[in-house]
């Protein structure tokens, strides 16, 4: 063994070994080294500014689709909005006395009551509410006689609250079982005032409030006929359908009745008027109570143009004399 190669199995011969891999290596980059400086050159000979061109180009053309796509799906997303906003609404009309009893009727929403059949089922519009047809059907058979029952006005009397909120508990568990026409009719004109004043919202609405006491004080009946008019259109189904029916009654009870029109007002307006306030409701309900007085005698006076007389079919006629015998 000579010296040059090492022991054999030595750290000579792996030196060796690692000094021709090493050499190797060397070679192998400096054989790499003209390519790599060929693809340097042409990459800084390569023009961008195409590239750029078609990025941005296409970047136009995405932003388009986008905005085609959502033109296309904006029908389809206002739609959807106005199905969320109605269900919203419905939600909010949703109360504790209808949740506990479908059978319900005072302290229930307008819409409750007209938008739904006597099976509970949605109609295909609106209707006066059958209980309050029924109220108003029985007083109406006073109206020979000037609204007078017994020889006093049938809205003179005070309630009997007591008595008021039996009867209404009895209409609240079965309106089908429950007799108007053999009530007394000042009973009933209690029970009628009960309902109203326990309407979730006002007959005219919350909304509607500060545009009809602006209504009311048009320097002219034409004007202030017209002001309300373009309010009432405003009303939703349910409200206009019994504004339309409770105003005009209200209007007849005035003229051909032995109270006069401010007792009249001061009795019914705030059930077809007031302002939404939560704090200080009484204080500003007495604060409010003038004008909506006054609002009350306007409509009052305009009623035969703002709701021209639709008479009744001979079915709803009879079908109002009221209940179960």
């Amino acid at each position: 063994m000579s010296e040059a190669e090492g022991p054999k199995g030595g750290f000579g011969g792996f030196g060796g070994f690692f000094a021709r891999a090493q050499q190797l290596a060397t070679q192998a980059v400096e054989n790499a080294r003209p390519v790599a400086e060929k693809v340097k050159e042409r990459a800084a000979q390569l023009d961008t500014t195409k590239v750029r061109e078609v990025v941005q180009q296409a970047g136009v053309q995405a932003q388009e689709v986008l905005q085609r796509a959502q033109t296309a799906a904006e029908p389809q997303l206002a739609q959807a909005r106005a199905m969320a906003d109605k269900q919203a609404h419905s939600l909010a009309k949703v109360n504790a006395k209808t949740f506990l009893n479908a059978n319900a009727q005072f302290g229930v929403p307008i819409e409750n009551l007209a938008e739904r059949g006597d099976d509970g089922m949605p109609l295909a519009a609106p209707r006066v509410p059958p209980v309050l047809e029924m109220m108003l059907a029985r007083l109406e058979t006073t109206q020979a006689e000037a609204f007078v029952s017994e020889g006093r006005p049938i809205f003179a009397l005070p309630p009997d609250q007591q008595a008021t909120r039996a009867l209404a508990k009895a209409i609240d568990t079965n309106l089908n079982t429950f007799n108007f026409t053999n009530r007394e009719v000042h009973t009933v004109a209690a029970l009628l005032r009960q309902f109203l004043v326990e309407l979730p919202e006002p007959v005219l609405t919350w909304q509607l409030y500060d545009e009809i006491i602006t209504a009311s004080q048009c320097t002219s009946e034409a004007q202030t006929a017209d002001a309300f008019k373009r309010a009432i259109d405003k009303l939703p189904p349910a409200s206009k359908v019994v504004a339309g029916r409770l105003v005009p009654f209200i209007a007849r009870v005035a003229s051909d009745g032995k109270l006069d029109i401010g007792t009249i007002s001061l009795s019914f307006g705030p059930s077809l008027l007031r302002p939404k306030r939560k704090e200080g409701a009484l204080r500003s309900l007495m604060e409010d109570l003038p004008a909506i007085c006054a609002a009350t005698e306007s409509l009052i006076a305009c009623s035969p143009a703002l709701f021209p007389p639709q008479p009744a079919s001979p079915p709803e006629a009879e079908a109002a004399a009221g209940g179960a015998g």
